[in-house]
């Protein structure tokens, strides 16, 4: 129990400085409770911080229905267990029923075009929104991309984002998950600036490519490769992995707009790359969507959590 107010139902896992737990409060409705990690030691100030400045952010964003809400911190909170009190810190945040949805993709695999179409139109919506308002996410990954109850998109993690308004978009910070970090974070010397918002396109690029392929990209043979042409006969790449070489092929089987995209987005240049506004033109988005759509959406993602369940079942 958390301030005799919250009851722990499920553990959902761990971050770099927090545990987050599903809870109910008093009332039953469920909230994720994101509490600071004890053995990371943080100074208490610098926990406080890192919870305070997440809501303040979350709290501006708030009206945005693809971006998770933060309810409130409690600086001073007890957890207890067993009789027994230890004090902590955390957040309240919105639930998303659906978890992330990394889970999907772990899971059930890499998900068709038109079902990703209508994802990306709410996480770029979401982005833009955020960019609008002068701040970097930076942390972009499936596993902060959250499902809610009717399989809509919740933005969610803004433990890493800043605010770039006063330096034209550009930070030195290094910050985010190397597997979908712009290589110009990941390579960054010391005092080097960067444009923030380059490099959270570069990681919404990243996530795009797993979601429909299911698989990291092998960014130098995705690079050599051109839609128009079959750039495997022509490689100047040392052979890799037939895993990678199978990668490549499920990349071809996309419409070659969607390919282009893709290489645009995560191109080595930071220049190069679209902004979100950019990207929401882009052709490969120009369908509208019906209810049919929205049903294929629905009964695709329900067959899939399903699947998840059974097979989650099997295994216990």
């Amino acid at each position: 129990m958390i301030d005799n107010t919250f009851s722990l139902m499920n553990y959902i896992g761990k971050g770099g400085s927090s545990k987050v737990f599903l809870s109910k409060d008093r009332l039953g409705n469920k909230v994720v409770l994101k509490v600071i990690r004890q053995d990371k030691k943080y100074k208490r100030e610098a926990a406080e911080d890192m919870l305070y400045r997440e809501h303040s952010l979350l709290q501006k964003l708030q009206y945005h229905p693809n971006i998770i809400d933060s309810y409130g911190v409690n600086v001073n909170g007890v957890a207890t267990m067993e009789g027994e009190n230890e004090e902590i810190m955390y957040s309240i945040l919105e639930y998303a029923e659906h978890g992330s949805i990394a889970n999907f993709v772990r899971y059930t695999g890499a998900i068709e075009e038109r079902i990703v179409k209508f994802f990306m139109i709410q996480i770029c919506n979401a982005m833009e929104f955020i960019h609008q308002q002068g701040y970097a996410h930076l942390d972009i990954k499936l596993e902060n991309i959250l499902l809610d109850s009717l399989f809509n998109i919740k933005i969610a993690d803004m433990g890493a984002s800043i605010n770039v308004e006063d330096t034209s978009g550009c930070t030195d910070k290094r910050r985010g998950t190397k597997y979908y970090m712009a290589p110009e974070v990941l390579h960054k010397t010391s005092g080097s600036m960067y444009s923030a918002f380059k490099a959270d396109i570069f990681s919404l690029g990243i996530s795009l490519f797993v979601l429909l392929v299911g698989e990291f990209p092998n960014l130098e043979r995705l690079r050599d490769y051109s839609s128009t042409e079959d750039s495997e006969k022509n490689s100047t790449l040392l052979p890799q992995q037939e895993a990678n070489l199978e990668t490549l092929r499920k990349f071809k089987k996309l419409s070659p707009c969607l390919q282009d995209l893709i290489k645009s987005m995560t191109d080595i240049d930071p220049e190069n790359r679209p902004s979100v506004s950019e990207i929401l033109e882009n052709s490969w988005f120009s369908e509208d969507f019906s209810r049919e759509c929205l049903e294929e959406v629905h009964s695709e993602m329900e067959a899939r959590k399903e699947f998840m369940l059974k097979s989650s079942f099997k295994h216990n």
